[in-house]
């Protein structure tokens, strides 16, 4: 039977191990390596003495996977959060990313707001902005409403030709 002594010393090697696995629930880390192709990430979480501690392989939390599928893919760098129920970085997941001084937030207006590069997806309560070099619509495009413009000018079904004679029109030029 252990004695006394035995027994503290477990004692004591059972709360650093809790502590331990407390500390690890939810850590702050950057990407340090990227597997779209998998969905999987290493993270750097610590660094000490130049030595650093980058997780093993794992998966981000999704939003949607199933009928609806959300898929963000983080880039190397970015800094995020890493979630483990147990503390221990075997079953952990990436749970979100954070802004940070290298990566910092540029909306505090709109309510829905996704950037990538120069491509930015804006939604209000009224309105829908979409900003891109190029913007490729396939399939039927159905437009309904009661007008549609371009650069100011009524391009509608009620729009009208200064010059054009009247008449019902020619086939388009």
């Amino acid at each position: 039977m252990p004695g006394i002594l035995d027994r503290i010393v477990e004692l004591e090697r059972k709360v650093a191990e809790q502590e331990r696995r407390n500390r690890n629930r939810r850590r702050t880390g950057t990407i340090k390596e990227v597997d779209h192709g998998k969905g999987q990430y290493r993270v750097k979480i610590a660094e000490e003495d130049g030595n650093e501690f980058v997780t093993d392989w794992i998966k981000p939390r999704v939003n949607a996977a199933g009928g609806v599928k959300v898929d963000v893919l983080f880039n190397e760098g970015e800094q995020i959060d890493v979630v483990s129920e147990s503390g221990d970085m075997t079953d952990a997941r990436i749970e979100g990313c954070d802004y940070s001084d290298s990566n910092a937030r540029e909306n505090s207006a709109t309510p829905y707001h996704i950037k990538i590069g120069d491509t930015v997806l804006a939604m209000t309560g009224g309105e829908i902005t979409l900003k891109a070099g190029t913007i490729r619509l396939e399939g039927d495009v159905v437009i309904e409403g009661p007008g549609v413009t371009h650069n100011g000018k009524n391009i509608g079904d009620t729009h009208g030709h200064v010059t054009a004679p009247p008449g019902p029109p020619g086939p388009p030029v």
